[in-house]
């Protein structure tokens, strides 16, 4: 008679033909049903504090699988990051974590890169038997999630602009790499949202690039004035006495005068007017220009009303130019 052998996915038994007589019924539920039962719907609950939980020694078709449970559960208070290693077979898990602590949950084959498992979520994970730990909801990793509550939930984190370990976030930053930045070739760094309480546009193509921070701007553009302002009833002041000479050309005043026009006779004394040549001005009044000079540099001061016409489209607002808004708290899922 054959041989029994071993399922190499789960270790199951399977019985060579006409083996295990009178046996057969203790076999099948011990090494076939039950262990299907727990791969399909089986439950564990482990509690553990931190470190390297090995569960990939002793693999079909060696024995049965020591993660052979399909729900797995993480409870206990993290003192230091929990790394779950299970074979590199394939296999998927309902994965639990229920832990505190300020630490993390990562699960992996022994050659494989981990993937983390958020605190107060429940993930489906998937083994493909070649080191490749896959969550079914990577394609949500790295994308915004528009919340409602003061503070991010399980599997969030606000966007602050904190700088993180790769190795601690390996499935966010295989997601989104460097494109909000990093300090160092092992950091990376969330997107910043919260210094100016930012609004997100749309990047790429015609316009920034994804991870572009821009700061305040209005379109330029024009305002028109109508109704031209206009000045009424302003006066200038002297500025004190001064005068202004006549043969200084600084500037020119235009008058009208009487002039004695001198000839022969030459004017006489007292202000009369005799001799030949003269007009007389009190008959004969003649038109000139003079010039004058400023009499120094000096000012004028203006006083009066100024009357203003309309000026449309004048400023107005306060500090920021905005749509009318709700404050959000804006997360990135890992």
């Amino acid at each position: 008679m054959a041989a029994d052998t071993f399922d190499p996915i789960l270790g199951l038994i399977l019985q060579g033909t006409g083996n295990n007589n009178n046996a057969w019924g203790t076999i099948c539920d011990n090494s076939m049903i039950t262990p299907a039962a727990r791969a399909i719907a089986g439950q564990v609950t482990r509690t553990n504090t931190g470190g390297t939980l090995d569960l990939s020694g002793s693999p079909p078709p060696t024995s049965l699988r020591q993660d052979l449970d399909a729900i797995q559960i993480f409870n206990g208070l993290l003192t230091s990051d929990q790394t779950v290693i299970v074979p590199n077979l394939s296999k998927s898990w309902f994965i639990v974590n229920n832990t505190t602590g300020a630490f993390n949950l990562y699960w992996k084959t022994t050659a494989g890169t981990a993937t983390q498992i958020p605190q107060g979520t429940m993930k489906l994970v998937i083994c493909d038997g070649s080191n490749n730990m896959i969550r079914t909801d990577k394609e949500r990793v790295g994308e915004f999630r528009i919340s409602g509550k003061a503070s991010a939930g399980a599997g969030e984190l606000a966007c602050n602009g904190a700088s993180l370990l790769r190795a601690s976030f390996p499935d966010l930053f295989a997601a989104i790499g460097a494109t909000w930045g990093s300090v160092d070739g092992v950091h990376f760094t969330l997107p910043l949202l919260t210094d100016t309480n930012r609004f997100l546009r749309a990047g790429g193509g015609g316009g920034p690039a994804v991870g572009t921070y821009q700061s305040n701007q209005n379109l330029a553009h024009t305002h028109t004035v109508t109704g031209a302002p206009t000045v009424s009833s302003l006066t200038t002041d002297s500025q004190g006495s001064h005068a202004h000479a006549i043969t200084d050309p600084g500037h020119s005043h235009t008058t009208n005068a009487q002039l004695l026009q001198n000839g022969a006779g030459g004017p006489q004394a007292n202000g009369t007017v005799g001799g030949a040549g003269y007009n007389n001005p009190s008959t004969n009044p003649a038109t000139t220009s003079i010039s004058i000079n400023a009499a120094g540099a000096h000012t004028h001061t203006v006083t009066g009303t100024l009357t203003a016409g309309t000026l449309a489209n004048a400023s107005s607002g306060g500090s920021e130019a905005r749509p009318e808004s709700a404050a959000v708290l804006i997360c990135i899922v890992y």
